[in-house]
């Protein structure tokens, strides 16, 4: 049976925005999203990660690092009572006209191809009406705009 899902960004919107975040040093939560996020997912809400990271081709970090800086926000928002089902990145460059890069639909549709989501249902929780909020409604999700 399908469930809803909260689409979640991240730099800006789940943790501060630093250029190019990849070290768990840099890793500060904000505890509003995080609450929004809890009360979706007390719900029966799945919670994914959504995150453009061009750093990764650019070579500004590695894979690792960034695995590594996600493990760290997982940790962090599961001893908030948050569990992330699962992280979808696009680590395209703007330049390479990719198509999981936001507000494409790539990354949504990756999600989709995984889970049985109920997307009407959906939301999409982001800082950037023109990326995050694009994508939202291109799929006639209920977005929420942060502001931090």
């Amino acid at each position: 049976m399908a469930r809803p899902a909260v689409f979640v960004d991240r730099d800006g919107t789940l943790n501060r925005d630093c250029p190019y975040c990849h070290d768990p040093k840099d890793l500060f939560v904000y505890v509003d999203t995080v609450k929004v996020l809890r009360e979706y997912q007390s719900r029966g809400y799945y919670v994914f990660l959504v995150s453009n990271q061009s750093g990764l081709n650019r070579g500004y970090f590695t894979r690792k690092e960034m695995d590594d800086f996600n493990s760290a926000l997982f940790s962090e928002m599961d001893a908030m009572g948050v569990h992330v089902d699962d992280a979808f990145i696009c680590p395209h460059t703007p330049e390479e006209h990719c198509r999981c890069r936001k507000p494409e639909p790539g990354l949504v549709e990756q999600a989709m191809e995984k889970y049985d989501i109920d997307i009407p249902n959906s939301v999409y929780i982001g800082d950037r009406d023109d990326l995050d909020g694009d994508l939202a409604r291109s799929f006639g999700m209920k977005f929420i705009l942060v502001n931090h």
